[in-house]
């Protein structure tokens, strides 16, 4: 047996409106909390009765977002500007020695 979650309201003219959110087209209301409980039950059963819940398989492809600054990636590789930049950079780091 499956657990159902169901919304229960108050509304101000005294009624109760039970919902069922897993169904939001199967809701009904009463007087009282525990008399709309029973009516939202007798519902489903009466519409699960008449329907059939299958499963099917869903091929997901993971999302996965792009970083924004590859669009910047390789624009330097050409430029001897850069390259000689990138080259001073490394020798003040001393990273021209590794």
């Amino acid at each position: 047996m499956d657990n159902w979650n169901i919304l229960l309201e108050s509304r101000d003219d005294g009624f109760t409106t039970a919902t069922i959110l897993e169904v939001p087209d199967c809701q009904i209301s009463d007087e009282t909390k525990q008399g709309a409980v029973e009516k939202v039950q007798k519902l489903l059963k009466q519409r699960l009765a008449q329907a059939e819940i299958i499963q099917i398989p869903a091929p997901i492809q993971p999302v996965t977002p792009e970083n924004p600054l590859m669009k910047f990636a390789g624009i330097f590789q050409d430029d001897p500007d850069f390259m000689e930049i990138m080259e001073e950079i490394r020798a003040e780091r001393g990273l021209d020695k590794i």
